[in-house]
């Protein structure tokens, strides 16, 4: 462990003092050795997904700190076939990195490999594909972060002395078939079983779409108001206007419990509402500004960080919500 930390600190003292450095002028010197700009490709799983606009505003600070050009192209809604296609397209131009969210971790696990192949920079950012060829992991670690909302469920199912009960849970997911909604799930998992007692009794769908999240939501407990807890492995319910979701609001006041991923804004204001009790929030920036950073490290064959860049978790309760939501910036979201 001493020798990896050792590691780790030698490589970021490297990092800052090749672009922190008066001493060093990094334009210049590739002006010297290319022809053209570094031109790097960030892939989100979908444009129209607002979670990701702190990351898209970080990635563009830290591109234009580090002259570089950033391209910010995905599928207007989730769609991994798009997403592949957008990933062959930059193949075809010989971009010199690509950064991708992965909607689908084994069905574009192909595309990355042959990305790779053809000599291109490849890493993930946010959903990984680990079983694929790229370079390293920039964000959450999921399976920590399902770790944290369990361990938030025990606390909120004890402090209501219904630890002895079998509970009805409903889980709102963004996708079966992305690595960082597998991950979390399994950690929630992992940190509730032979605590409380948790009878699972859907998992929803919402293909990381605001308007779809708030209907699946709204939908089962309108048709189901016994159930006592819910797990969201994302903000997306939380995103919209609270007036969508009159039936979930009725559950939260008749004592439902709720635990939810993501601490920005819309969420935070959710939360004071009532509609969820503890929060696990991810750093959207870091996640823009280190994926970028390395990335460009690993084109110009300079140190990065093996595997995985671990971006952190923000724990929170009801405790935390007022205080918080002062520290955010407030989202227009129609």
């Amino acid at each position: 462990m001493e020798r990896r930390q050792i590691k780790w600190s030698l490589t970021l003292l490297l990092y800052f003092a090749v672009f922190s450095s008066p001493l060093i002028n990094i334009p210049r010197i590739e002006a010297t050795m290319r022809t053209r700009p570094i031109v790097i490709s960030i892939v989100p799983k979908s444009l129209d997904n607002p979670m990701f606009i702190e990351v898209k505003e970080a990635a563009e600070l830290t591109a234009q700190r580090l002259n570089v050009v950033l391209e910010w192209v995905g599928p207007f809604k989730m769609d991994v076939d798009t997403q592949i296609q957008i990933i062959e397209g930059l193949i075809r131009r010989k971009v010199d990195g690509i950064a991708v969210s992965c909607s689908d971790e084994e069905r574009l696990r192909a595309v990355i490999d042959q990305a790779v192949a053809s000599g291109i920079k490849v890493v993930t950012m946010g959903a990984d594909a680990p079983k694929s060829k790229r370079l390293f992991y920039c964000g959450t670690d999921n399976y920590q972060a399902g770790v944290a909302c369990g361990e938030a469920m025990v606390r909120l199912v004890t402090q209501k002395g219904w630890a002895e009960r079998e509970l009805k849970v409903a889980v709102l997911t963004g996708g079966l078939n992305a690595h960082n909604q597998r991950e979390r799930i399994r950690g929630f998992k992992a940190a509730t079983a032979g605590r409380i007692n948790l009878n699972y009794q859907a998992m929803l769908v919402c293909n990381d779409d605001i308007t779809t999240a708030a209907k699946e939501v709204e939908a089962y407990i309108r048709k189901h108001p016994e159930t006592d807890a819910f797990f969201f492995t994302g903000g997306w319910a939380f995103l919209g206007p609270p007036e969508a979701m009159p039936f979930y609001d009725q559950w939260c006041r008749n004592g439902g419990i709720a635990v939810s991923m993501d601490t920005c804004y819309p969420v935070l204001e959710a939360a004071q509402r009532g509609f969820a009790q503890a929060l696990v929030g991810q750093d959207f920036k870091k996640m823009g500004e280190f994926t970028v950073s390395y990335l460009v490290c690993a084109v110009k064959d300079l140190p990065y960080p093996e595997e995985f860049i671990d971006t952190g978790l923000e724990i929170v309760d009801q405790t935390d919500f007022e205080r918080l939501i002062l520290t955010r910036r407030p989202w227009d979201i129609k």
